[in-house]
């Protein structure tokens, strides 16, 4: 019976070399796309990136409807941004605050760009003037709602945060006291 002898590294070596250079290869291009993808996505938060070219002087029914659009995604993330501030009420974190505050920053620069693309600082005259004073004033009220439910929410924050602390704090001593009456073997005197 004759012995098998174990192949040569040098039968290998070509296979061995394709395969490290495209582990290599691999690795390389991912870490790459991991990179410039965490880049990216914190360029979005942090700029407002406007969703078409800028309005002109004479806007057109496409433009008007565009800029509609965007105010009721503004809108839209105005109410998720606002929303937000309840949970940072329920239990403050610094992170969740941080985030928070990262949020307001990003709306505000999604607010100024839908100003800056339908451009509604300019009068407009013709058949949609109407409806482009309107868009105005409704983006103008966007901001003045985000302003004043903000300085709202900070007071109460303020006014009623240590409260809502120390209640949190008087519960979970009273469920803690609760849990070790309920676990005590019957008969045992509670003080």
């Amino acid at each position: 019976m004759p012995s098998e002898q174990p192949a040569s590294p040098a039968e290998f070596r070509r296979y061995r070399r394709f395969l490290s250079w495209f582990v290599l290869t691999f690795v390389t291009v991912g870490s790459f796309y991991l990179l410039v993808s965490v880049a990216v996505t914190i360029y979005r938060r942090r700029n407002a990136v406007p969703t078409g070219a800028p309005v002109g002087a004479m806007a057109s029914a496409s433009d008007l409807r565009s800029c509609a659009e965007e105010l009721t995604d503004v809108k839209r993330a105005l109410e998720r941004h606002l929303g937000d501030f309840h949970n940072l009420l329920a239990h403050y974190d610094a992170a969740e605050a941080q985030s928070w505050y990262e949020n307001e920053v990003f709306w505000l620069g999604q607010w100024k760009a839908a100003g800056e693309r339908c451009r509604y600082t300019v009068p407009r005259k013709g058949q949609f003037a109407k409806e482009w004073e309107e868009l105005r004033v409704i983006h103008e009220d966007l901001r003045d709602i985000e302003q004043t439910y903000t300085k709202g929410l900070l007071r109460f924050a303020q006014q009623q945060g240590p409260r809502l602390d120390s209640m949190r704090g008087r519960l979970a001593s009273v469920g803690r006291r609760i849990d070790d009456i309920v676990a005590a073997p019957p008969g045992v005197n509670q003080p």
